[in-house]
């Protein structure tokens, strides 16, 4: 998360008064001419600084302030929409969130977020995170990031990675019981509740997720259980809260699902 210091507000006060300044000079040095040059140069670059202020200085100084006067709160993301911002090369989203707070209430709302390009997936669908909301307006919340102890965007979503020798035997230990549950399960359609990120990615881009899922078999009641496997970039849409996929599972113990690719 950017912060407004010090400097920040120097530069901006330093620019504006530099504007301002110059205006003036146009004004007094520019007749009559010099009036309407001014006044053009004002609605310019007035409409500039206020664009700035709404995308950029406006959202820093609102985390700001509940970062230290908020309410601790848990929000889960629903959906996440490009708002065609970028900053520094790093891009702005929306996230549509389903808030609870600390009294177990749960609501929708939205926040702006600026995002690593080095990690574009860093916020999804179906991960919870910690916020903080305005005393004032529950509507108003903004991404904790002390609960981290790292002021960096992030930090809200960033898993503590394995080194890569234990990283492998889960994989392949996940592996093994998934193929064994392939070969003997009962296949069924599943509705997806939630999607987490495990924190890693495998060869290449694909990511390690778990999924809770909603079973339901046919001629048998409906069960709730989690799988994990490794999922294809290009199809993470695919795996979103409220998709519908096939999995299969264990007959003598539900607890063991496996997505079924096949």
């Amino acid at each position: 998360m950017m912060k407004m210091n010090a400097g920040i507000w120097i530069a901006i006060i330093g620019a504006v008064a530099g504007f301002l300044v110059g205006v003036g000079a146009v004004v007094i040095n520019g007749g009559s001419t010099g009036i309407y040059i001014g006044l053009g140069l004002l609605v310019v670059f007035g409409g500039v600084f206020y664009l700035l202020y709404r995308l950029l200085f406006k959202p820093m100084i609102n985390a700001g302030r509940l970062q230290k006067t908020g309410l601790p709160g848990k929000a889960t993301i629903l959906e996440v929409r490009d708002t065609g911002v970028t900053i520094n090369n790093s891009p702005q989203v929306k996230l549509i969130l389903e808030v609870k707070n600390n009294l177990g209430q749960k609501y929708t709302t939205h926040c702006r977020v600026l995002v690593s390009r080095i990690n574009p997936n860093a916020y999804r669908p179906g991960m919870e995170l910690p916020v903080k909301i305005d005393p004032k307006n529950e509507m108003n919340v903004v991404i904790d990031y002390s609960e981290g102890g790292s002021s960096s965007p992030a930090s809200a979503t960033t898993f503590i990675q394995p080194d890569m020798s234990t990283l492998k035997a889960e994989l392949e230990e996940m592996q093994k019981n998934n193929d064994a549950i392939s070969l003997s399960g009962r296949s069924a359609r599943a509705i997806i509740k939630k999607y987490t990120w495990l924190g890693v990615n495998v060869n290449g881009n694909n990511p390690y997720v778990e999924l809770e899922v909603e079973v339901l078999p046919e001629n048998t009641t409906a069960f709730s259980g989690k799988a994990r496997g490794v999922i294809a970039e290009t199809s993470t849409a695919k795996y979103q809260p409220g998709q519908e996929i096939f999995v299969k599972y264990d007959l003598y113990d539900t607890s063991k699902i496996v997505i079924d690719h096949s």
